[in-house]
């Protein structure tokens, strides 16, 4: 084990690589669900009392980030060639998808998340810049253009990956940028970004996860690591290669550990799974806003 405060790695959930299932982002609802992006398949899965059933399926499209409200619907970042798909798409109670918000076809979404107000912000890594969807619209547009959000180049798949992981916490924007291996905080004032700080280097993570003790859990799939950042700034390698880890990309806080996407890309040994992480945590911070049908 990686790590002494990792008590156990097991597996959850073993995906058909063969199948293009390949799981990108994680959302765990109010009831327990656990429901991951299967990014290559384009695809939705949720667990529910031990089911399993794809919400969504199709071939020209890749299902990225992962987002929840207070009433357990799912919105899913979907990038598309085709400008009638590309865009969040929303499930009903009954697993019926249909397209909330719609993207242009050269925006690489990626991570999405509300805000306390339920506003919805996605972030585009491959044009390095964070989208919003303003009240009364229907479509995504410009929230902030930044070079920190940049890719560095396209010369491969971690420097072509600016802002990737976003997340509301506390009145603000958190965000990855993997290629440039850095963590910023976004302050927010009327709904507008503000100042941006830098609060950690080096790390070319993907999307990540807070808790309620302040501790940020980074899935790195470059570097096949889950890393945590204590509020002092303190990081700990919890979990390596070593450990199963094979791209991991996402993560989410459950009462008895971390839950982690392997393989969502960049993996090597193409066994995609979900793997949980049994360690001690603080409780889940994730904005669940009460929206309107």
């Amino acid at each position: 084990m990686s790590s002494a405060d990792v008590e156990e790695v097991s597996t959850v959930k073993s995906f058909d690589y063969g199948a293009r299932e390949t799981p990108e982002n994680i959302v765990v609802l109010k009831d327990g669900t656990i429901c991951t992006t299967l990014l290559a398949a384009g695809t939705v899965w949720r667990s529910t009392a031990g089911a399993e059933r794809v919400v969504r399926q199709s071939d020209d499209v890749m299902a990225v980030g992962l987002a929840s409200d207070a009433d357990d619907r799912l919105y899913a970042a979907v990038r598309s060639g085709a400008e009638t798909v590309a865009g969040i798409w929303r499930s009903d109670a009954a697993g019926r998808w249909a397209r909330f918000a719609a993207a242009k076809a050269s925006a690489g979404l990626n991570g999405i998340t509300f805000d306390d107000e339920g506003t919805l912000f996605a972030a585009d890594s491959v044009n390095g810049e964070i989208l919003y969807l303003p009240r009364g619209h229907d479509d995504l547009r410009l929230w902030l253009a930044d070079d920190r959000l940049k890719p560095t180049s396209f010369d491969d798949p971690v420097s072509g990956t600016g802002v990737n992981g976003i997340k509301f916490v506390d009145g603000r924007l958190y965000a990855t940028n993997t290629a440039q291996a850095t963590v910023l905080r976004i302050d927010v004032r009327a709904g507008r970004p503000s100042t941006i700080t830098e609060v950690h280097s080096g790390v070319p993570a993907d999307d990540f996860a807070f808790d309620a003790s302040g501790n940020i859990y980074l899935a790195v799939h470059p570097e096949n690591t889950v890393q945590r950042i204590a509020p002092d700034g303190a990081v700990t390698v919890l979990a390596t290669a070593d450990d199963g880890l094979d791209g991991p990309t996402a993560i989410a806080v459950v009462e008895e550990g971390l839950l982690v996407t392997n393989l969502g890309m960049l993996g090597t040994r193409h066994a995609p799974s979900l793997l949980r992480l049994s360690m001690k945590v603080g409780a889940p911070v994730l904005p669940r806003p009460k929206l309107s049908s």
